[in-house]
This record gives C-alpha cells, structure tokens and sequence, in this order.
C-alpha cells in the first residue's frame, strides 16, 4: 500500500528532527492521501516555555502536508508546566477547563506527547511524537462510520450552529459529541532550541470546549445505517482577544467508555472569499 511507503519517510523525519525549529519537507516521492471519508484527530500536547514542543509542532504540520489538512486534524492543547503563565514574556494563558482535565485525566507527565484518535495501547493513551506517523496511518485504515456536517453561524461575539451527523454503517454503543473551538496565527513568545522566538506563529490552539470538557451523549445508543442525528448550541461567547477570521470548529465522536474517536470534522466560523 502506497500510503505505508510514506510512513518510512515520515520515521525518517523523527530520527533527524532534533533540534532544529524548521526543516524541509522529507518527502521526495508522491504521497497518496486517504481515499476514504474516515478523518483522523492529532491532539499535541504542548507549552509556551517547552523547548522540544516547537519539533512536535513541525512534525503535525509534516504529516498534515502527507495526509491532507482536510484529513488529518490537529489541535494543540495547552496544558501543564510548560503552559502555566510565568512573568512576561510568557505571561499569557493559553489553558483551558478542558485541556487541564484532558492532561489530568489521560495521565500528560511529559512533553511533547499526542493522542491519535485517543487510541488507547496496552493501557497507555499517549504517543512520542516519533510514533504519530505510524499511528495515524493505522487509523486512515479504519472505515469511517459516520459523515460529520458542521453549520454555524456568528452574530458578535455569540456562536451558535448545529452538528448533523450522517451514519453510514450501523453504530451500537453509547456514544458522545464533542464540540471544541480552535485558533490559528496566535503570535506569542516560545521557547525554541538555542533561545526565544518572540514571534513564534501558534497554530490550531484549542481555545474551549463548546459543550463540555467531554462533551454530551448522544441521544440513542443505537443508530442504523442511514439514520441521521442532529445537536445544536446556541449564544457561546467568543474570547474578546480572539479573531474569528482565524477560528474553526472541531466536532468529533467518541465511544463514551473507550473514549475511542469514531469521526472528526473541522470548519471554519467564517467562510472567506478569496
């Protein structure tokens, strides 16, 4: 299978990505993108004062070059030590309730680490940053079992929008949505490998969770091929240093025991015309 061929080149990336905060792509042959509808969800687990994180930051941003940034959604999550706001430069607070909880709940002691589609192996969600390539191409793998459809619209600073879901295959377990809001070009300090980049560009911060740390049940356990489930919400106030031209929305299923992610979408608040 052609996509197993990127994963080599994409181990290579891990063994010679060290400390560098900027590397060229390592790809020198066609890459092959998924050709099914299933998604995948990267959660990096990150920090202003993390040395190493800017390294992890680059490899996301590879391996949605390989996969398709339409395919492959990453969300950076703050949360720990290294994302406790000090004394200036690093005086902002990129945490949120839910990525605190996240950190706690998932056992987060080091950084940078991920979850892919918060699989969870021999008992351990959390994956090195040098084994992301592999895991996410399992999961690119999997049949995708249900189509997510995002709408939304914004008045202000109000958000409100609706999650439709589409099932193609039979689903029979209790099941939850989840709804974050993301941000892109936060510029911020970091620390990079040598020093401070004082303009460092963040890219998809996890900025809330619109309807819970862990989301809502939906509302059967058993939903036929076919069938279809709607979930609105309605008046979420956006942070007033936040710019909607740079927000999207995240929403994704999970299994509510395994915490296992059936299907994840993205979209932009604002559809910008070019």
């Amino acid at each position: 299978m052609k996509i197993r061929n990127m994963i080599w080149s994409l181990m290579l990336l891990s063994f010679i990505f060290t400390s560098c905060d900027k590397i060229d792509a390592p790809f020198t042959e066609e890459v092959v993108k998924p050709t099914t509808n299933k998604k995948v969800l990267l959660e990096d687990y990150t920090g202003q004062r993390c040395v190493n994180c800017p390294a992890a930051h680059e490899i996301a941003h590879q391996l949605q070059d390989a996969f398709g940034e339409e395919n492959l959604i990453v969300v950076a999550v703050h949360a720990g030590f290294f994302a406790d706001p000090v004394s200036a430069p690093f005086d902002y607070d990129f945490r949120t309730t839910a990525g605190t909880e996240y950190e706690s709940y998932f056992s987060v002691q080091t950084y940078p680490t991920g979850m892919v589609d918060r699989v969870n192996t021999g008992g351990n969600y959390l994956i090195d940053k040098d084994g992301w390539s592999t895991q996410i191409a399992q999961q690119f793998e999997e049949s995708a079992l249900i189509n997510i459809e995002i709408d939304n619209s914004l008045s202000g600073n109000s958000l409100s929008g609706e999650i439709n879901l589409e099932f193609i295959d039979e689903l029979s377990t209790q099941a939850q949505l989840q709804i974050w809001i993301i941000e892109d070009n936060i510029v911020k300090p970091q620390v990079i490998p040598g020093g401070l980049d004082e303009e460092y560009v963040q890219m998809h911060v996890l900025r809330g969770a619109i309807n819970g740390s862990w989301g809502q049940a939906l509302p059967a356990t058993t939903y036929s091929a076919e069938s279809t489930e709607s979930i609105s919400f309605s008046n979420f106030q956006l942070g007033d240093d936040w710019v909607p031209e740079n927000l999207s929305l995240v929403a994704f299923v999970y299994d509510q025991e395994s915490k296992k992610v059936i299907q994840v979408e993205k979209k932009k608040i604002l559809e910008i015309v070019e």
